[in-house]
């Protein structure tokens, strides 16, 4: 039996709104491909990546412009480590300090860094030096004490150009602590260096401050062994006997 007119109208009226809706609906996708080809047209084209370099390790962005007054190492320096992803950093040495340092720190760097002793031992990671046009995870200052107190202050730390420091991406030395220790340290100069390059670089490596284990035992590296041991023996290592070696977080 045939529809009555009444529905028969509501259908053909419901058929074209929905004919008017397909239809508006194609001039809004139309117009904006328009805007958007326009805005794609007006738009800067952003530079390719440079190249990673050729130890394979993945790209990192560049960080800030070298600091002013400092020279930068050149070169790469070796793998450290075996194993774990690579992060690279750079070293960089105050002009004023005296000819033929900033290689002789960065041989040191890479030595101590690279000890089977030190945060490699972990074999979470590998470490590189890089030179300064290329992108690193932070940057190892040799810096002056006057230089070094300023640099720490500009990060809030207070070191009275005595202590060395460390901030995001920057681990700061401070030379005269490179170059005389501490007053009664008790080992030779070479530990208290892997100390302070160990202890500031953990810093960076997310490690906090740890206290003596005990009267006579290895002081931690992450203890502030520039303020004295407390009893426990110098060390620069965070690894001995092929084990991580802590003592309790201090605040």
């Amino acid at each position: 039996m045939p529809a009555p007119p009444a529905t028969w109208r509501y259908r053909k009226r419901r058929r074209a709104v929905v004919l008017l809706f397909l239809v508006l609906a194609v001039i809004v996708l139309v117009v904006g491909q328009i805007l958007r080809n326009d805005e794609t047209a007006g738009a800067v084209p952003q530079q390719p990546a440079a190249a990673a370099p050729l130890d394979g390790a993945p790209h990192q962005a560049r960080g800030k412009a070298p600091a002013a007054g400092f020279a930068f190492t050149p070169g790469y320096g070796p793998v450290l480590g075996s194993a774990g992803r690579l992060r690279r950093f750079k070293v960089a040495v105050e002009r004023r300090l005296r000819p033929g340092d900033a290689a002789d720190f960065a041989g040191e760097v890479d030595r101590v860094l690279g000890d089977p002793r030190s945060w490699i031992a972990g074999r979470q990671f590998r470490l590189r030096r890089v030179p300064a046009s290329v992108g690193a995870e932070f940057t190892v200052y040799l810096a002056s004490a006057g230089t070094s107190e300023r640099m720490c202050a500009g990060g809030g730390l207070r070191t009275e150009g005595f202590t060395s420091c460390r901030l995001p991406g920057r681990v700061i030395i401070n030379s005269e602590r490179w170059v005389d220790a501490v007053p009664g340290y008790g080992a030779p100069l070479a530990v208290y260096r892997a100390y302070a390059i160990n202890h500031e670089v953990g810093h960076q490596l997310g490690h906090g401050h740890e206290a003596c284990t005990g009267r006579g035992e290895p002081a931690p590296v992450m203890m502030q062994q520039t303020f004295g041991l407390r009893g426990c023996v110098a060390n620069a290592w965070p690894y001995l006997r092929g084990a991580r070696y802590a003592g309790n977080p201090v605040n």
